[in-house]
């Protein structure tokens, strides 16, 4: 089992990384495509390739969702049909839509390592969130979320209109995600959570495209323009790091599994320095680390204390 773990949390590793490193992509995209286009190639692409791999994991490991079912009591049967994962799906995909758009949207205001930064949170805001569902939560989650509300005011740079106005549009897509990954959290205890996200996906990207249709202007030259971006998001992005965010959260330990994926902000933050020149100032670098001292904080007492 011990091996088990090591090689899941190795996954997740790389799925904080792939999902990390996106975040260069995305920025280099708005300089060819509009947001909504870019989403609407990235999500509907991403889960067109996921169909097969659904088919080859359920063929492969068929309990796959049913052991990572969270918190689930009394096994209860979990609906596998394409169909009866449609419109649980569809609600996850429509969150989804929301808040890719925000995020993409902050990206034409601001760096890629801020929005990536920011972006991470929605890892905060779904307990407290969860308080309206009557999840219960403890005195370390509230010292994580001071922590990182300190860090966000020092991330933030008020001097700078258009760059503020970026971070807020991340951090409203981070409450959205957090929206999401509640959502998530129900449905998968009813619903095949690789249907459900492949179905997400795709009603994600056609409403991506509706809107694009309705206030932007999309054009294929513009998508070949940004081919390579659209690529690495469909199949790193999407249906890799996913697919391996999957398989891993049958054995990693849920304490490591979120510290690992907290360093999702890290790589944006180092892939933002590295790959586009992105500079922070001392204020700005201490307001990061703040904000990923609150995730861990916030993290570590929801899995020693009582949060369910």
């Amino acid at each position: 089992m011990q091996r088990k773990q090591v090689q899941a949390e190795i996954l997740l590793l790389l799925a904080a990384f792939f999902w990390g490193l996106a975040f260069v992509p995305q920025k280099v995209a708005m300089e060819h495509i509009e947001p909504l286009a870019f989403n609407a190639w990235r999500f509907f692409l991403g889960g067109l390739i996921l169909i097969p791999i659904v088919s080859w994991l359920s063929r492969r490991a068929p309990k796959l969702t049913h052991e990572m079912q969270p918190g689930e009591e009394g096994g209860g049967r979990v609906a596998h049909s394409w169909r009866a994962c449609l419109p649980g799906g569809a609600i996850l995909g429509f969150w989804l839509f929301l808040g890719a758009a925000l995020q993409q949207a902050a990206l034409l205001y601001t760096t890629a390592g801020r929005v990536g930064f920011i972006t991470g949170f929605y890892l905060l805001l779904v307990p407290v969130i969860g308080l309206s569902l009557g999840h219960r939560t403890n005195r370390w989650t509230w010292a994580g979320i001071g922590l990182a509300l300190l860090g966000l005011y020092w991330l933030a740079d008020f001097s700078e209109k258009a760059q503020l106005v970026g971070d807020l549009m991340a951090f409203a897509s981070a409450f959205v995600f957090a929206i999401q990954v509640l959502s998530a959290d129900h449905l998968v205890r009813r619903y095949d959570a690789l249907r459900l996200a492949c179905v997400q996906f795709l009603v994600c990207g056609a409403l991506s495209a509706v809107a694009s249709l309705i206030v932007e202007q999309p054009s294929l030259q513009a998508a070949i323009d940004a081919a390579w971006p659209i690529a690495y998001m469909m199949i790193f992005s999407t249906a890799i790091a996913f697919t391996f965010q999957l398989l891993a959260q049958r054995h990693a330990a849920p304490s490591h599994a979120t510290v690992i994926m907290s360093l999702e902000s890290v790589f944006a933050l180092a892939a933002g320095w590295l790959l586009l020149n992105e500079l922070l100032s001392g204020r700005e670098l201490l307001g990061c680390g703040l904000m990923l001292a609150g995730m861990l904080v916030s993290h570590y007492g929801n899995h020693t204390g009582t949060h369910h």
